[in-house]
């Protein structure tokens, strides 16, 4: 699952070409004139609402770094639009449902007929799109959910066995540090280290720097 940075767009995006004319080129040349433009095919989750946006400067603008009022950077369309100019497949935005063990190539079938790409947003559909998931859409939606939560569980499972580990080996750092500072302590404590110490004290309180003399 590669949500990037948490990003819950909800919506999906495709991107095309589109031929359109060039008027000042018609104009010049005296007859039709055609360019290539990229336009962005935004699409709701369940295919609700469908927006063609022209791909401008201003739009890859806002997806990098947002409008500055409202709007967020979006590096999910903006990563689509990198990876369809170099002719790569889109990045999903979650888990494809492709690639999800909990669903048969009918059910994956349904949910592209009904604009649903991920798991995430098959977990959280709406009424309208368990409706065009037909038969089995809610216990499909119910499998969906029920996924995720399991896979949130393990998540945590895992990150407090990486604690535990992390705690033991600390434990076992410090109970290392103290016997070493026992065993120096067994050797200051040792019968011919006595003179050397107590000739060092006085030193010491007398004033000298204990190396000299």
């Amino acid at each position: 699952m590669d949500l990037l940075q948490e990003e819950r767009h909800g919506f999906y995006v495709d991107f095309e070409l589109r031929p359109e004319e060039d008027r000042e080129g018609t104009i010049r040349a005296g007859m039709p004139v055609y360019s290539d433009v990229e336009y962005a095919i935004i699409t709701m989750p369940g295919g609700g609402l469908v927006v063609d946006k022209l791909i401008t400067d201003d739009l890859l603008h806002e997806w990098r770094h947002g409008d500055n009022r409202r709007k967020p950077p979006s590096p999910f369309a903006s990563r689509a639009y990198e990876a369809w100019k170099e002719g790569l497949a889109a990045p999903v935005n979650g888990t494809d449902l492709k690639n999800w063990p909990g669903v048969t190539p009918a059910q994956l079938k349904m949910c592209q007929g009904a604009t649903v790409r991920t798991l995430e947003d098959l977990a959280e559909a709406n009424a309208d799109t368990i409706k065009k998931l037909g038969m089995g859409g809610v216990a499909l939606v119910e499998k969906a959910k029920a996924y995720l939560l399991s896979a949130v569980n393990n998540k945590s499972s895992e990150e407090l066995a990486a604690l535990c580990v992390e705690i033991d080996a600390m434990r076992e750092s410090i109970l290392k540090k103290d016997r070493q500072i026992e065993d120096l302590m067994d050797k200051l404590t040792e019968p011919e280290a006595l003179p050397y110490m107590q000739k060092r004290a006085r030193r010491k309180k007398n004033g000298g720097d204990g190396e000299s003399g």
